[in-house]
Order: structure tokens, then sequence, then C-alpha cells
């Protein structure tokens, strides 16, 4: 009876010494973790803005062809849009329009063909430029569209 009680007292303080052994390792390692992770400073996230679509008339020979009508989104650095007065949204959508319509390889009848990267690596960079910070990560082409002019008449 006596060894049966001392056997159970051993597997005990085994089984508390164990648990204890582990939730100190475990503890360790969280530690060790959150000291990396305040090594290293998170890049923060911007937002997603979401702007209102942008039509633009396409003119050849002095006649309005059609409307190229266009919808974009941009991704912003952080809290770098935060620091202006002005959104970039108005600068964003006047690049879009200033590019398009001074497009004179645009071949609106392939918008297929249409270098769609480049033309939102290009806004971005000039935006970025405009505002004299890197404000716009990314721009989003959500909406690229080709009416013709005899299609509005209808």
């Amino acid at each position: 009876m006596m060894m049966r009680l001392l056997a159970g007292v051993w597997l005990c303080a085994v089984a508390l010494g164990a648990s204890y052994g582990m939730t100190q390792w475990k503890m360790q390692q969280a530690a060790a973790a959150v000291a990396a992770a305040d090594a290293k400073p998170a890049k923060k996230v911007g937002e997603l803005r979401k702007l209102k679509s942008i039509t633009v008339p396409l003119i050849t020979s002095g006649q309005v062809q059609g409307y190229l009508v266009a919808q974009f989104a941009y991704m912003t650095e952080g809290d770098a849009a935060k620091q202006f007065d002005t959104q970039p949204d108005a600068f964003v959508a006047d690049e879009a329009f200033r590019l398009l319509y001074a497009d004179e390889k645009l071949d609106y009848k392939h918008l297929d063909r249409f270098d769609i990267p480049r033309f939102a690596a290009t806004i971005r960079t000039n935006v970025n430029a405009r505002l004299k910070a890197e404000v716009v990560a990314d721009v989003l082409v959500q909406e690229f569209n080709f009416i013709g002019a005899e299609d509005v008449r209808r």
C-alpha cells in the first residue's frame, strides 16, 4: 500500500515538473518571437480607394470618334495620404485623363493591345512626382471600355 502511494506521489511530481518545464520553454519562445517582431517594424498597409468613372473623348481628324470610359482604384502607401490636405483622388483621375487624351498611339478599335500595366505604372509615377511624395503604391484598372460616337447618338 505504501509503495503505491509513493509511486502515485512520484508520478504526480514528474507530471507537474514536465508541465512546468514545458510552460517555461513555450514562454521563452513567445518572448523571443515578440522581440524579433519588435526589432523589425511592420510595413503599414495602405487603403484601397475607388475613383468615379472618367469619360475621355477620342478625337481623330477633328471629329469625336467615341468615348473611352475608364474607372480606376489605387492603393496608398501606409499613412502617406493622410498628411495631405487634398486627397490624391483628383490627381490620379487627372493623370489618367491626360495620358489617355494625349496618347496618339491609342488604337480605340483594338483596346486589347493597350499596355495597361505600363499605363498604370506611369500614372503612379506621375502622381507621386506631382505630390513630391510616395503616396500612391499601385493603380488598378477596374473598367476600360470604348463607346463609339454612333452608339452614343442612339
